[in-house]
């Protein structure tokens, strides 16, 4: 029982030390250039996107989870996560039912943690959400009695077909919305915090603190393609495990297996949705960052904030980093964008705060911020990470970040961006919208809302929410956000 107690202490030192680099954050939480009024006389509409993040599209049943970890971070397990795939699709359904309701959309921005675990059966759920596949979320035997197990349609083990972002000629006769994504520290690491490394004929591990103990009440090691498991889910046991519990046994799905960063990157370029890479631009070489441009005049700058300096087995990386390779791309594509006369859209994972010191990053939220305000064409930057809706003043720019679709309120959100073409100044204004929304008209059937609404009903009632929401916002705020966090417009003049 001592090494147990070792690893836990293990565990929150390790998350004391990440956390002792960070910065304060003095950024104004809501812009002070807001009107409550928008009138877009004379504005052009420059581009309307659509911004979702941290799908966590989660394989709960995975050996490789470690729910019972669920006293330590609260992250760990979620009464609710069965129904991240439905959730997911039920965001993308009302992507399709504003885009095609007289709001037509430019592009759909996701901003990382697309899965939760790295695992390819995930990112083969997370891109068959985006193609309109069929999904099949069970990964295991199914424990079920019979007798007992739900209805189809409220089943969130069930297979179920998804919609599909919206193609032209399959959803009807508006344009395809293409998709663009980054990663998370969920797609790069093993629950989002530790590097897995290759074994021996390619299996890949990931080491938990302390990896040389006894492994007999606690995990030394993350496996997802093994047969052994500390803390067993399935479906008639769908937890919370304890913490410490003796291996069971699952049967093992080498469907499961980490894949890395290449393999992420080549997925993008095997989907039927566009464009062709989703803003990467090699399936084989070249860098886990980008530039695009999804539109005359726009330019999309895709940031990897999981770009550490160093794999440390058993250490935590669940914040963020650049190096600076990736830096010096990113001057030279800000520099590159002023020169040609385009605005400016930074996407990644973690918002500026979140980036530290202590993984090597080559820099940390003021000086990062401080780079964008150097180039007034930069106007947005789009994160994920918190789990919240906020929404900050950066001076030239605003930093926009949008919640979880797996966790509360389960929304996403709709940008427009609008230009003055006689003085150049900007507007981007901005509205959240719920995977339940019933005000838009209906784009086919959508079968699975009741199962959604169970799903949206379990997370109400999670006492466990609000201290979940602690843990990623110190200050307690509504995940939901302000109202101007939620609705609003910033106002800011670009100059060349």
């Amino acid at each position: 029982m001592r090494k147990c107690r070792w690893l836990v202490l293990g565990l929150f030192v390790s998350i004391t030390t990440a956390c002792a680099s960070c910065e304060v954050d003095d950024g104004l939480r809501l812009p002070s250039r807001q009107n409550d009024t928008f009138d877009t006389t004379g504005l052009t509409l420059v581009a309307r996107i659509f911004h979702i993040s941290d799908t966590h599209v989660v394989d709960e049943e995975s050996p490789a989870r470690f729910a019972g970890a669920q006293v330590i971070t609260t992250s760990a397990w979620r009464p609710y996560e069965a129904y991240s795939t439905q959730l997911f699709d039920g965001i993308v359904r009302t992507c399709n039912r504003l885009h095609a309701s007289g709001l037509p959309v430019s592009f759909l921005v996701h901003t990382g943690d697309a899965c939760d675990n790295s695992q390819v059966n995930e990112l083969d759920w997370f891109t068959g959400v985006f193609d309109g596949e069929i999904i099949d979320p069970l990964t295991g035997p199914d424990d079920r009695p019979s007798e007992v197990r739900p209805a189809t349609l409220l089943d969130p083990h069930a297979a179920f077909q998804a919609q599909g972002l919206y193609r032209q000629g399959v959803h009807g006769n508006a344009p395809s919305i293409p998709w663009y994504g980054v990663f998370g520290n969920h797609d790069v690491y093993a629950i989002g915090v530790f590097p897995f490394f290759e074994e021996l004929f390619g299996r890949r591990t990931a080491p938990l603190p302390l990896e040389d103990r006894p492994d007999i009440l606690l995990p030394g090691e993350l496996d997802p393609v093994g047969f052994l498991t500390h803390g067993k889910v399935t479906p008639a046991n769908p937890g919370p495990p304890e913490l410490f519990e003796l291996r069971q046994w699952v049967e093992p799905n080498p469907a499961r297996a980490f894949y890395n960063k290449r393999e992420f990157i080549r997925a993008m370029f095997d989907t039927v949705t566009g464009p062709e890479g989703h803003g990467f631009s090699s399936a084989e070489s070249g860098p886990s960052w980008y530039s695009v441009s999804p539109l005359p005049g726009l330019r999309l700058i895709g940031l990897d904030t999981c770009d550490p300096a160093h794999q440390i087995r058993g250490f935590f990386y669940q914040d963020g980093s650049i190096l600076t390779e990736q830096l010096a791309f990113l001057r030279s594509e800000l520099t590159a964008a002023q020169d040609r006369g385009e605005l400016v859209i930074v996407a990644s994972h973690h918002p500026s705060a979140f980036l530290r010191a202590i993984y090597g990053s080559a820099v940390v939220g003021s000086g990062f911020r401080a780079i964008l305000n150097e180039f007034p064409n930069v106007i947005l930057h789009l994160a994920g990470h918190t789990h919240v809706n906020r929404v900050t003043d950066r001076e030239t720019y605003v930093e926009i970040e949008t919640c979880s679709t797996l966790d509360l309120p389960q929304e996403g959100r709709l940008i427009e961006i609008w230009q003055n073409q006689a003085d150049g100044s900007v507007a981007v204004a901005y509205a959240m919208f719920s995977h339940l929304d019933d005000t838009l008209p209906a784009l086919n059937d959508d079968p699975l809302r009741r199962l959604r609404e169970q799903a949206q009903d379990i997370a109400s009632n999670d006492d466990r929410a609000a201290a979940r929401q602690k843990e990623r916002d110190p200050s307690g705020a509504d995940p939901r956000g302000r109202p101007k966090d939620r609705i609003g417009v910033f106002f800011t003049t670009p100059r060349w």
